[in-house]
């Protein structure tokens, strides 16, 4: 992550992250249309408007900062690892037709491979002296405060986990069962006393 105290270039930055999202959201969807489970089609859907959300969001943060330059060759550099995850594993997706349950435990942990990265950038993110001094220059033009930014990021934080969480869940749906005797093992050492009467307790 690059940022400087130029405010267009942090507006960029921003927006990227929003485009980044919105690629996510249609990633979980199109996972969700693709997928035979109910309740992990839900799961699915439910991480995808959170994606959504999280690309609004950032969207009016961007916006509000300076108008946003570049395109998306521009934010697959300043993004990096995180927009090639994203790419590559919606590709995939997109080559398919449905995903059999048995495919999905191997990339649900890539999708959660994705959330923690995603989660690490927001973080990182907060973290950065950058955004307290461009907060505070900016509020001097527009009525945004650090306050409201640092909450839009600790909310999609907090939501990462989430879904991180939610990926589990869904990991849990599809694994198949082993089946477990679950009988006790018991030794007997008068086997006939299953035969004998009850004792009369009347």
């Amino acid at each position: 992550m690059t940022t400087n105290d130029n405010p267009k270039t942090f507006a960029s930055f921003i927006n990227c992250l929003s485009l980044l999202e919105h690629n996510t959201y249609l990633l979980y969807k199109d996972i969700a249309d693709k997928v035979e489970v109910p309740l992990v089609r839900s799961f699915l859907l439910q991480i995808a408007i959170d994606s959504q959300k999280h690309s609004i969001a950032l969207k009016g943060v961007a916006e509000s900062i300076a108008k946003p330059e570049g395109n998306l060759k521009d934010c697959e550099k300043k993004i990096g690892e995180t927009w090639h995850i994203v790419d590559t594993i919606l590709k995939e997706v997109k080559a398919k037709t449905k995903i059999p349950s048995g495919d999905f435990p191997k990339l649900a942990e890539r999708l959660t491979v994705l959330e923690s990265v995603l989660g690490e950038e927001y973080y990182m993110f907060v973290q950065l002296k950058t955004l307290e001094l461009m907060m505070k220059e900016i509020n001097q033009i527009y009525s945004i405060d650090l306050g409201s930014v640092k909450k839009i990021f600790l909310n999609i934080i907090r939501d990462e986990e989430t879904h991180r969480e939610l990926l589990e869940k869904i990991k849990t749906l599809v694994t198949p069962k082993t089946k477990v005797d679950t009988a006790p093992v018991v030794k007997y050492q008068n086997p006939d006393a299953w035969s004998r009467p009850l004792p009369d307790t009347s």
